[in-house]
């Protein structure tokens, strides 16, 4: 038996064991090696070429490593594969099967923090120029070339880690509570104009300004007609349902000036009353048809009263382009713009300023909100014709 045993051994040898030695040997090249000289040689040679620069993060990851150098207004961000000492990128740390995943919620994100006319353009991996690594997120930053208009500011996004923990192929730090950048949030430092409009409410074309208005991170005040508002409610709704503002602009367009009191007082009676029975709430503002007043009917009125500072005079040209130009050509931080939601002309203009304001650094807003930015508390009684700091 012993002899018989002696014999087969070797043949089993050769039956398993060279085959296993062989298949070994073929597949060594595909098994991932650690190359710690590598990888080190390659952080030296970092480190070596940016000693100009501050050191702001050296920190090493299950699969990479990562340096951040900063000097003056420039950032400088590294990654280098922990397995084979190569510079890479963060983007390729996503899983493969979630890269889908991936940018359609960036993209979620960037539609989020800005108008469309600029979210459409960076939705997608290819515009990305730089990829920031944080202890609790991801800044995404954003070649803006070939974007129309051209907007004066750097483009990024703030990615945080809850946003994406599933697509991303590293140990993530999540935050308990975050907030993501919206567009919404309006910033006391940047240039903000008020937009409204009289005579409304006018129906499809009010609710395509609104449209344009959420496409790029607007809002607006609308001055309306108080025997309109009965047969808009539905835009009514509308308007209030995207941020925007509703203000008085009598019950039945008439001069206040050529009106005897107790009916300018009746009349803004009567529209307060069908704006309440449609919102629940009551008009703050009041703009008096064609911007005529006097002190007596500015005592006898319970309100706030907003005229303008910037007429487009809409009404009478009737054309997109000069309604534009009557805009853009003196418009300064804090003007109240006055158009017409009544006009296809002043629909397509009002589609194409917004993102021109937008690319020139404006915010575009409501009476309120501007009032709120600058600081100013708005009084009964009173009439505004801009917002502007003291």
């Amino acid at each position: 038996m012993k002899e018989v045993y002696l014999k087969v051994l070797p043949m089993v040898f050769v039956i398993l064991v060279i085959p296993f030695l062989v298949y070994l040997s073929s597949t060594k090249k595909e098994i991932p090696v650690f190359d710690e000289n590598n990888v080190q040689k390659k952080v030296n040679e970092i480190l070596n070429s940016n000693q100009d620069k501050e050191l702001v993060t050296n920190e090493s990851y299950d699969k990479f490593i990562y340096l951040a150098f900063h000097k003056e207004k420039e950032d400088t961000h590294y990654v280098i594969d922990a397995k084979t000492g190569e510079e890479t990128t963060l983007l390729n740390y996503i899983k493969e099967e979630k890269r889908e995943d991936f940018f359609h919620k960036v993209s979620e994100l960037l539609h989020l923090k800005y108008p469309k006319f600029i979210a459409d353009f960076l939705s997608g991996e290819e515009k990305i120029s730089d990829v920031e690594l944080k202890e609790n997120e991801l800044i995404l930053y954003y070649n803006k070339d070939g974007l129309n208009p051209m907007v004066e500011e750097e483009l990024f996004l703030h990615v945080n880690y809850n946003e994406v923990k599933e697509d991303l192929d590293f140990t993530l730090s999540l935050d308990s509570e975050y907030e993501n950048e919206n567009g919404y949030h309006y910033d006391k430092t940047k240039k903000t104009v008020a937009l409204t409009f009289d005579d409304g409410p006018n129906g499809e074309k009010t609710n395509r300004i609104l449209k344009a208005l959420e496409e790029n991170k607007a809002h607006a005040t609308f001055f309306m007609v108080g025997n309109r508002m009965e047969y808009g409610k539905d835009t009514i709704l509308n308007v209030l349902n995207k941020g925007c503002e509703i203000g008085s602009h009598s019950y039945n367009h008439k001069n206040m000036k050529r009106m005897k009191l107790k009916d300018i007082i009746s009349g803004e009676e009567k529209t307060h009353e069908i704006y309440k029975s449609i919102t629940g709430k009551d008009l703050l503002y009041t703009r008096p048809p064609y911007g005529s007043i006097n002190n007596q009917i500015k005592e006898s009125l319970n309100t706030i009263f907003v005229n303008w500072n910037i007429d487009t005079e809409d009404w009478l040209h009737r054309d997109k382009d000069k309604i534009i130009e009557a805009v853009l050509k003196d418009i300064d931080d804090g003007d109240i713009i006055l158009m017409h939601d009544s006009y296809e002309t002043t629909v397509e203009a009002v589609e194409e300023l917004l993102p021109i304001l937008y690319a020139k650094g404006y915010q575009v807003v409501s009476v309120t909100e501007l009032a709120n930015l600058k600081g100013i508390t708005l009084e009964n009684h009173s009439m505004y014709y801009f917002l502007k700091e003291v």
